[in-house]
């Protein structure tokens, strides 16, 4: 196609009245817009921006759930030379926290959203929220045929601004200029071989990286239909997600690892009458990439006509636009461990043309191939800094290169990534940084901060990190033993994490100077140092003697009452309405997995929706 200078100038082509988007949305309802008709919609929505006074160079924060109602905000703000500020929406307190951090960040943000999740924020009275005055909701926008006046970006210019998931306290904002998006955009297209006879497929959220550059912007780019599943429909019918590629004959589809693992353990492939021999490449990133899942999700569905070279594991963070290396399209996975005692690591391929890659020492020396180190980026696609954070991009940025936080080496193959640098845990598609989960505990739990300590030991499949919570207890094991239900709740309620061990020690290790020593803690875990005291804290729990219905219903209040801290929760209360969307059910789920393996799915939450009910389905003696 012609260079375009910025993303409106893509949209304000000739557009297509003939390819567009599909939205896929829960109890099978579906609605589809031309590309022609997302412009429209975005210059009419532009309108009513304007209206509510937002200028050319505002911020504009998108806090929507709703996929259709993001890409008009998205698109009204590129044609209006508004600033998008991309969130994960929901009513959840990390989300809300985010809001309210994010908004602090800017003296004059506009939002967008919906009455309800608005409605959730003004009744937090304990919340300081930036846009009082300066919200605008997508209940309150009505069809005036007005069109809004264009403001056309230039290339220098930031496009959005992509928060990322790495920390809950500080959140980090990447500004992407429009050149920056459009290079990576290209690369992508052409590394990717993608052609007018592809399309995609996604339920990846749009506040997230792929789910917006990659399965929104690029075929949108290259005039391709696309399919946007909301996120909530495949969490809680994944089978959806493949019925819905063989329906509309994707070619392109994504998942992390995590997206991969829930499919393939919540649906029953002998039911599915599914042909996946149209679909070229499934991008595999946005977490680490087990080898495991990638080859038992290909061979499992390779019967269902999936090419066993369709797994496509790539590279790439959000201060990069979206991508940084891909391998070449239709080869087979190549998979190395350094040593013969190291995990395996996927080849995730070479950079795309327009980024380059370095692997460094600590003290910043290039190092030779098949030597871990620090990954650095450097090219047309990566950000220019962190917004609002001059301490941030000083610490990332060096000699012009940014440092990925990523710990790898490469070969003649390409790139492998093998851990992440510092104490950063990647657990539930997120990063974490192991303060922000410790100060979580210390809202909900009571700890106090000074005695409490998180980190992560790599899962079996090397998929992801497990977190490890030391808490000092200087009292009976028995006594921690009682309080281990709750903690697990607190921590799942503010985080959504589940911990593989909550450990009672009577010191946390510490240097000279105070500072604590998380690696002392896992290397005592992972030579099974504490092996004893969880066998005397399973002895415990197991003296209380087997589980009651109450006994049940005590366990799912004191969860959900976390969960819901603002709700008055009784044994009849109906979850759904509370306001528990999709991912907060598989939260959920986790948990009482946790507690009671194999007792209950996902989907069994909307068949039992009440904690009577629940308890009651748990119990072996009362299930039919």
């Amino acid at each position: 196609m012609a260079e375009v200078a910025s993303l409106a100038e893509l949209i304000l082509k000739p557009a297509s009245t003939h390819r567009g988007i599909r939205f896929l949305r829960s109890q099978g309802r579906e609605s589809v817009i031309s590309y022609a008709e997302l412009l429209q919609r975005a210059r009419c929505l532009l309108a009513t921006f304007q209206s509510f006074g937002m200028q050319p160079g505002d911020a504009l924060v998108l806090f929507v759930r709703d996929n259709r109602a993001f890409v008009d905000a998205f698109w009204a703000c590129q044609l209006g030379g508004l600033i998008a500020v991309p969130l994960a929406a929901g009513v959840r307190q990390d989300a809300l926290d985010r809001l309210e951090r994010v908004g602090a960040l800017f003296q004059s943000a506009w939002l967008f959203s919906e009455r309800e999740l608005w409605q959730r924020c003004r009744q937090t009275a304990d919340r300081q929220f930036q846009f009082t005055d300066r919200v605008c909701l997508k209940e309150e926008v009505a069809e005036s045929g007005a069109i809004g006046r264009l403001q056309v970006g230039r290339a220098e210019d930031i496009a959005f601004i992509q928060f990322s998931s790495g920390s809950t306290s500080e959140p980090k904002g990447i500004q992407l200029s429009h050149s920056s998006l459009l290079a990576n955009i290209r690369d992508i297209t052409q590394a990717a071989a993608i052609d007018s006879a592809d399309s995609t497929l996604s339920w990846m959220p749009l506040s997230h990286d792929m789910g917006l550059v990659g399965f929104h912007l690029v075929p949108l780019y290259n005039s391709l239909d696309q399919v946007l599943m909301d996120t909530d429909v495949f969490v809680r019918r994944p089978a959806r997600w493949l019925r819905a590629a063989d329906d509309y004959r994707s070619t392109l589809l994504c998942s992390p690892g995590f997206g991969f693992r829930h499919y393939l353990k919540s649906v029953d492939l002998t039911e599915e009458a599914l042909d996946l021999s149209h679909v070229r490449l499934i991008f595999n990133g946005a977490e680490p990439i087990s080898p495991t899942v990638c080859q038992t999700f290909s061979c499992a569905l390779n019967a269902k006509g999936l090419h066993k070279n369709s797994m496509f594991p790539v590279y790439g963070l959000a201060e990069a636009s979206l991508a940084v290396t891909f391998p070449r399209p239709g080869t087979p996975l190549k998979i190395e461990s350094l040593a013969p005692e190291s995990h395996e690591l996927v080849c995730l391929g070479h950079p795309l043309a327009t980024c380059d890659i370095r692997i460094c020492d600590d003290q910043g020396s290039l190092l030779p191939a098949s030597t871990i180190g620090h990954v650095q980026i450097q090219g047309e696609n990566v950000t220019r800094g962190y917004f609002q954070c001059p301490d941030c991009n000083k610490k990332a940025f060096v000699d012009g290169w940014l440092d990925t936080g990523d710990l790898g080496f490469q070969t003649e193959d390409g790139l492998y990534i093998s851990g992440r640098a510092k104490d950063i845990i990647f657990a539930s598609g997120h990063n974490w940084y192991p303060q922000d989960i410790e100060a979580a505990l210390q809202r909900t739990a009571g700890i106090d901060v000074d005695k409490l300590l998180v980190c992560a030991v790599r899962s079996e499949n090397n998929d992801e990190d497990e977190v490890l919570v030391f808490i000092q207890h200087r009292k009976a094991v028995a006594d921690f033993a009682r309080r281990l239900p709750d903690l697990r709740a607190a921590l799942v309620a503010a985080t959504g994490l589940h911990a593989k061990a909550i450990l009672p020690v009577h010191n946390l290790p510490r240097t000279s100077s105070g500072k604590l020593q998380r690696f002392r803690l896992v290397d005592a875990f992972c030579n099974a140092e504490y092996k004893q005291l969880q066998d005397e804290l399973e002895a415990q729990a197991e003296s209380v003697g087997p589980s009651t219905a109450s006994d049940v219903e005590e366990s799912l209040l004191a969860l959900c009452r976390q969960l819901f801290p603002d709700h008055s929760i009784a044994a009849d209360q109906n979850l759904f309405e509370l306001g528990a969307d999709s991912l907060m059910l598989v939260r959920i789920h986790e948990e009482v997995e946790a507690s009671f393996p194999g007792k209950i799915g996902v989907t069994d939450l909307f068949d039992y929706p009440t904690i009577s009910e629940l308890a009651a389905y748990i119990e072996p003696g009362n299930r039919s």
